[in-house]
């Protein structure tokens, strides 16, 4: 059972941010909001989330009908978005009709491709076997870390091999191996915390890229859970109140904090060069 006594004093989307820009950290823990309104990316993203919850369902009709699985998955993307506000109030209050519609359009658009990328794991795979890397047995579980003093929640908890391992869903583009390497931590991160609440080793993870109906397999090495240690620590050094230096990016421009960056020092330390 999990337990609320925990000394928890960052959770794991403190370090996706990191990830991100040291800096959204720093002006998000002095009260600053990231989000200034619900736009269609957002919008699409929750969609495509759902939808990826559906997968295990889809797989296990599947009988080497393609159009039968482009079917159940256009009949799926409806039922989510009929349903989405049920599920997810507050996050889509005031979300108009018409952002809701173009969503679900972007989304049909990619169900083919969908479809054809779960037909080739379960042809690869065998249908049992690609099931057990997507059937959740738990879904947005938290997860606490006493230890660590960290908490997080992935997509879902899946039974692969007998073992409870972390499996998140990521909406954007899929490498053309492996994973991307904030994934990776991602991933990384929640096996620490999936080992101290279940008392077994977790040796590996999976990323889910929904709008391709994309699995991959992560192997979570030592050097990953080192990296996770020194990210955290330099996480609660921002907490703390360390001004984390700014590392310029295309994305700047469309960052909430944009103003506020510009003002302080452009200066971009040996240290951070190197990480």
């Amino acid at each position: 059972m999990l337990q609320q006594n925990y000394d928890v004093k960052m959770n794991v989307s403190d370090l996706l941010m990191y990830f991100r820009c040291p800096r959204q950290v720093y002006y998000l823990n002095r009260g600053h909001e990231l989000m200034t309104g619900i736009t269609f990316p957002y919008i699409e993203s929750l969609l495509l989330k759902e939808l990826a919850l559906a997968y295990p369902d889809i797989v296990s009709a599947y009988s080497s009908n393609d159009e039968g699985m482009i079917e159940n998955l256009e009949t799926e993307l409806c039922r989510v978005c009929d349903n989405i506000e049920l599920i997810r109030p507050a996050e889509l209050e005031g979300v108009s009709p018409e952002l809701m519609e173009d969503a679900r359009t972007a989304i049909s658009g990619c169900i083919r491709d969908i479809a054809n990328n779960l037909e080739s794991a379960i042809s690869q795979h065998g249908k049992e076997e690609f099931t057990s890397c997507i059937d959740p047995v738990k879904t947005d579980p938290i997860l606490y870390s006493g230890r660590m003093g960290l908490a997080g929640m992935p997509a879902k908890l899946v039974c692969h091999g007998g073992k409870t391992v972390p499996s998140i869903i990521k909406t954007g583009k899929y490498p053309e191996n492996g994973v991307w390497n904030n994934d990776r931590l991602h991933v990384a991160a929640l096996t620490m915390l999936v080992e101290e609440e279940y008392g077994k080793t977790v040796e590996y993870g999976f990323v889910e890229y929904a709008r391709y109906g994309i699995v991959r397999k992560v192997i979570v090495r030592a050097n990953d859970r080192r990296q996770i240690l020194k990210i955290k620590n330099r996480v609660g050094k921002i907490k703390d109140g360390t001004m984390p230096d700014k590392n310029e990016s295309k994305l700047c421009g469309h960052c909430n904090f944009f103003d506020m960056c510009s003002k302080c020092s452009t200066k971009v330390s040996l240290a951070a060069k190197f990480f």
